[in-house]
């Protein structure tokens, strides 16, 4: 069943059923009209030869002597018979096997003969079922073409719809660009300046919320590195007083690595103020393994220097997408960066790819303890216990991932222990036809 709140397939279906009854209602006329006409004038014709014989001949053997009833049965198609017998006049039709036949009845003016006339009238009507079987035919064959007409108009009519829609569904805060409403139809046009006066005042909130994190991150940034400076300079200076109370040590280390906390999660609230700028950075172009395997060597040299090993395998050589560079590599960053921190000395990293049937995988692996799947570590300062991070490295992960597209995950490795760390390309996001 058609849905009615489908714009479409109503239109669709007014069109069809409109266009339909027309030509139903033409193609009806158009047969009534020809069998009354061709029946109106076989009565005329009829008439007109009963007249024409009764007032010229004043009996059947009179007429018989002029015209062979068999002849004018063979060529014309018709008996006449005159009689004096009373007859009741009138125009009967009458069937007889597979003949049609129609019968006029009629008395002279001049005398009391009265003629009878036979006319077999079978053409005609196989004429006019010849007619009723192509016009059922016209009907089928324009059914058809109204069907696929309607179909394409509907498909037309909702086209820019459909643009709107597919604009929308692959755009997010990263990628608030306006609609050219040039390119809709004049219809259109004001729904276009609508949305785009509500992507404008998106990108103000956005740029708004962007320069508040970042700026009162940068506020708090002086204030802590004075405190700090402070805290170190009366350790300094009381180090060597054994008569400091040992308290009074404890509660400036205390102080220092608290605010080395807050200096951190200051760093985290910048680094997501960049992620913020990066999402209005312009996709580009690029082949995302082409683009790993260049990273890869310094991740090499990162892990050796923890006492790590990296390794990377792709089972592809090419995946071209369209993304911001800078946010897919936070994504990469973050992940490697963790696996290389949870996994023990001389543990193994490993980034590979992988396909299914829905998705282009990434995947980082580490020999760690692995992670307890019922957290949700991408909601801000969400940590495990063994981290010292304010919590903030996967919620910005999170936040590009979401702005790209991908999707990302964090699971427990089924092989052995350790971490898998995941990232999804679907394809029907990224291997996709604009309309």
């Amino acid at each position: 069943m058609l849905s009615k709140r489908s714009l479409g397939s109503g239109f669709f279906l007014e069109v069809a059923v409109f266009i339909t009854a027309i030509l139903i209602a033409v193609v009806l006329f158009i047969s009534f009209y020809f069998s009354l006409y061709l029946h109106e004038n076989i009565k005329k014709d009829i008439n007109k030869q009963a007249n024409l014989i009764l007032d010229n001949y004043s009996g059947q053997d009179e007429f018989s002597k002029d015209f062979n009833p068999l002849y004018l049965n063979k060529i014309y198609k018709i008996d006449v018979t005159i009689t004096s017998k009373s007859q009741k006049e009138g125009l009967k039709h009458i069937q007889k096997g597979h003949h049609n036949f129609l019968i006029l009845t009629k008395k002279s003016l001049k005398s009391e003969q009265f003629i009878i006339i036979k006319k077999d009238i079978t053409e005609e009507k196989k004429l006019l079922s010849n007619m009723y079987l192509t016009m059922l035919a016209v009907i089928i064959i324009a059914l058809l073409l109204i069907v696929y007409y309607a179909s394409q108009l509907s498909a037309r009519i909702i086209q820019p719809l459909r643009k709107l829609t597919y604009k929308f569904s692959n755009m997010n805060e990263s990628l608030l660009r306006p609609i050219i409403t040039s390119e809709l139809p004049q219809e259109f046009s004001q729904l276009g300046d609508a949305f785009n006066s509500l992507i404008s005042k998106i990108k103000t909130s956005i740029n708004y919320r962007k320069e508040l994190f970042v700026g009162t991150a940068h506020e708090l940034k002086t204030p802590l590195a004075v405190m700090r400076l402070k805290n170190q300079i009366t350790m300094m200076k009381y180090k060597k007083d054994e008569n400091l109370d040992e308290t009074i040590r404890e509660t400036l280390q205390q102080n220092i690595d608290s605010i080395d906390t807050l200096n951190n999660m200051i760093h985290n609230i910048l680094e997501y103020g960049r992620a913020e700028g990066g999402q209005f950075e312009e996709p580009k172009r690029m082949n995302i393994i082409r683009f790993m395997a260049q990273k890869a060597e310094g991740y090499e040299l990162l892990a050796h220097s923890q006492n790590r090993d990296f390794i990377y395998n792709f089972e592809v050589e090419r995946f071209m997408v369209n993304i911001q560079p800078l946010l897919f590599m936070q994504i990469l960053q973050n992940f490697i960066q963790n696996a290389l921190r949870f996994s023990p000395d001389g543990g193994m990293v490993t980034l590979s790819t992988r396909t299914d049937k829905d998705n282009f995988i990434i995947e980082i692996m580490d020999e760690g303890k692995g992670v307890d799947e019922n957290q949700d570590f991408f909601a801000p300062f969400k940590r495990s216990v063994e981290s010292t991070g304010a919590g903030l490295g996967l919620f910005i992960a999170q936040n590009a991932a979401e702005s790209i597209g991908v999707i990302i995950k964090l699971e427990n490795r089924e092989d052995e222990q350790g971490a898998i760390a995941s990232i999804r390309f679907p394809f029907s996001r990224f291997l996709h036809n604009e309309y």
